[in-house]
């Protein structure tokens, strides 16, 4: 179910393919977004939980998964600034921003 359920949400909100036959049907299309595919797991896990019961679901797993996606970003940010500042004040190089 999980695959399944992965497979849908990357078909219809990431795929070009499908954009493209709704297109040449004059059909409007629908926003393609990236999806990742670990986002489409634990949503479609979450979502098998929560059907048979919010009882089966680690909360305190869920909020470290959460705050794993808020955090990589925020991380990512703050080592490229200091990489940029880094490569600009050591090599003497150029940064563009």
């Amino acid at each position: 179910i999980v695959v399944l359920a992965e497979s849908m949400v990357l078909f219809l909100f990431a795929s070009k393919t499908l954009e493209s036959f709704l297109l040449t049907l004059g059909l409007p299309t629908i926003p393609l977004v990236p999806i990742s595919s670990s986002q489409a797991i634990i949503g479609a896990v979450l979502g098998i939980g929560l059907a048979k019961g919010a009882k089966g679901i680690h909360y305190h797993i869920v909020a470290k998964i959460v705050l794993g996606w808020i955090f990589t970003p925020v991380l990512s940010g703050v080592l490229s600034f200091f990489a940029l500042f880094f490569m600009q004040n050591v090599f003497e190089l150029q940064v563009y921003f």
